[in-house]
């Protein structure tokens, strides 16, 4: 394990705390009431009601005192209208060992979504846990919505590395895996990894343009990238489902990441793969 990933420094550029307009503020949150009002809103926003659904003020406080982090968005009032929550891993790879930060969920109520709370979240909770020692962040989400593939790949910058199927033990429940590195040397956390690819992507959307993809589950590909088109809103039909899901897995299988979803019209959405590096 590298000195970095043991005792990696915070940022400048990695805020622990943030102002966004209309008077919310991302920080730590630490107090009791803090810590169950941000459970009440946990289960609001999922729409939760099973007793195996919710999460506990007692799971939160340990969280924090054993390497974890808890963030919240907080309205001029003091209200909480978003939360972040994660634990403290560690990768055992001999070819790549490190700590990183499980990011299990970020929430914001429904009426401050699309408006940079989300991308604040995980922001502030990527600046805790490097200040914590991690030097990478992976969080999990359902590849077959690709507003949240768009947020995740285009807006954070991180990448799709693993998918998995029936991921949290039942139908319905693939997962993408996401990594995110932290305290890069840019003063953006994923602003070298857009610059990286900023060639291919042109030369992605050139070809795109010249052969445009039409249908859910229809792909484009070539020795180092590959185009796959999916709904733009999460699909019910069986069929373009299971046909998705194979997608995937052969994709992330032949091994290319995951590194952009953006939307090309009201029906469709493309993902964007290259070779793992």
């Amino acid at each position: 394990m590298t000195h970095q990933d043991a005792a990696a420094p915070a940022s400048p550029a990695m805020p622990e705390s943030i102002s966004l307009d209309g008077g919310i503020t991302v920080r730590g949150l630490t107090e009791v009431a803090e810590l169950e009002a941000a459970c009440r809103l946990y289960r609001e926003v999922f729409a939760y009601s099973g007793e195996d659904q919710g999460i506990n003020a007692r799971l939160l406080k340990n969280l924090l005192t054993y390497g974890g982090t808890v963030i919240g968005a907080l309205d001029a009032a003091g209200d909480l209208r978003g939360m972040a929550f994660g634990w403290t891993a560690v990768e055992t790879d001999p070819e790549d060992p490190h700590v990183y930060h499980f990011s299990q969920a970020a929430v914001v109520s429904a009426d401050l979504q699309g408006q940079g709370v989300g991308r604040a979240l995980k922001t502030v909770q990527a600046a805790v846990a490097h200040r914590q020692g991690s030097s990478r962040m992976r969080w999990t989400y359902n590849p077959m919505i690709s507003r949240n593939a768009h947020f995740n790949l285009d807006v954070l910058g991180a990448q799709g590395r693993w998918f998995t199927r029936d991921a949290l033990a039942g139908p319905g429940t693939d997962r993408i895996t996401v990594e995110w590195r932290l305290g890069e040397k840019s003063t953006d956390p994923h602003q070298a990894t857009r610059d990286q690819r900023s060639a291919s992507e042109d030369d992605f959307e050139a070809v795109l343009a010249a052969h445009p993809l039409t249908v859910a589950g229809e792909i484009r590909a070539d020795a180092e990238s590959t185009a796959l088109a999916v709904p733009t809103q999460q699909p019910t039909d069986p069929t373009v489902i299971e046909l998705l899901r194979t997608r995937f897995h052969e994709i992330f299988t032949e091994g290319f990441v995951a590194v952009s979803c953006r939307r090309v019209d009201e029906d469709l959405a493309v993902y964007r793969f290259t070779r793992r590096a």
